[in-house]
């Protein structure tokens, strides 16, 4: 499974990778904000009449991202455990969230006994503005930081200090993270809604991993995570049910050399996206 995405069900593709065979996770799960289903009360725009007449928000609106509220709980207990059993005793657990699910998120890895390290703010100073004036302009999403194993017993994680001090000109990282939101250069092969970018997912690498350890990330998206793995030298193993994101992530990582420099990806060029590339579709990985 190793330097490969893998089209299925993240749960599924969990359960059939080995106890305690990766180094660390970091991922970012759907968040439930997707939708409005006037009749079933599903995501989080239940109540909101411009989203249903409109159509205004600019707002994710995914099928994989909307739940109930008690669905959404019972998904987030049926992944996590899996990623405790395959990641590695004190190995790296970070999530992304936002303000939809992030409590709950942190409330369920605290409910396991896992030990949290940190809460990271990504402020986001090109957020989309917020149109309905009920509500301040959501500018930030948020990352747990956690430790796979118990409160009493986590010990010895991988904290880059040295790393973190070095991308901070010399100074001591702090938990908020001015970084902006993904650029139109690295969307060029195709979007994904939720899509990170490299210089945030870089940071969060270089920060919690070493070099040649497995990193998993289940909900791999348009595969951020395993770009900026293959660039690092590290291994990773992305899981997606999505046909166009698996393609999506098959033909980003297509175009890397493991010896690439991180600035030939980000906005010190940003002409590297946007080179023509064959938009044939590469094979897919089944679990």
């Amino acid at each position: 499974m190793e330097n490969k995405i893998i089209k299925g069900d993240a749960i599924e593709v969990l359960k059939k990778i080995p106890d305690a065979s990766v180094d660390h996770c970091i991922t970012d799960p759907p968040y439930n904000i997707s939708g409005y289903d006037h009749k079933k009360e599903i995501g989080w725009l239940k109540s909101n009449k411009h989203w249903v007449t409109d159509k205004k928000f600019n707002k994710i609106d995914e099928e994989w991202d909307t739940y109930s509220n008690g669905s959404y709980e019972k998904f987030t207990k049926e992944w996590l455990p899996e990623i405790f059993r395959i990641v590695k005793p004190n190995g790296n657990i970070i999530i992304f969230g936002s303000y939809h699910n992030i409590y709950k998120l942190g409330y369920i890895l605290q409910s396991f006994d896992r030990k949290i390290i940190n809460s990271i703010v990504w402020y986001k100073r090109n957020a989309f503005p917020n149109i309905t004036n009920r509500m301040l302009c959501e500018s930030t999403e948020h990352i747990i930081w956690a430790v796979n194993n118990t409160q009493k017993h986590a010990k010895n994680w991988i904290f880059n200090y040295k790393e973190l001090k070095k991308i901070n000109g010399g100074k001591q990282m702090r938990n908020v993270w001015d970084i902006p939101m993904t650029p139109t250069s690295e969307r060029k092969l195709g979007k994904h809604p939720s899509q990170k970018p490299i210089e945030l997912i870089q940071r969060l690498v270089l920060a919690s991993t070493n070099e040649n350890e497995l990193i998993i990330d289940p909900f791999v998206g348009s595969g951020t995570l395993p770009v900026v793995a293959k660039i690092n030298g590290r291994r990773f193993i992305g899981i997606d049910n999505n046909d166009e994101f698996v393609n999506l992530s098959n033909k980003r990582l297509s175009l890397i050399s493991k010896n690439d420099r991180l600035s030939k990806f980000t906005k010190n060029d940003t002409s590297f996206w946007q080179n023509e590339v064959k938009t044939t579709e590469l094979p897919l990985t089944n679990d």
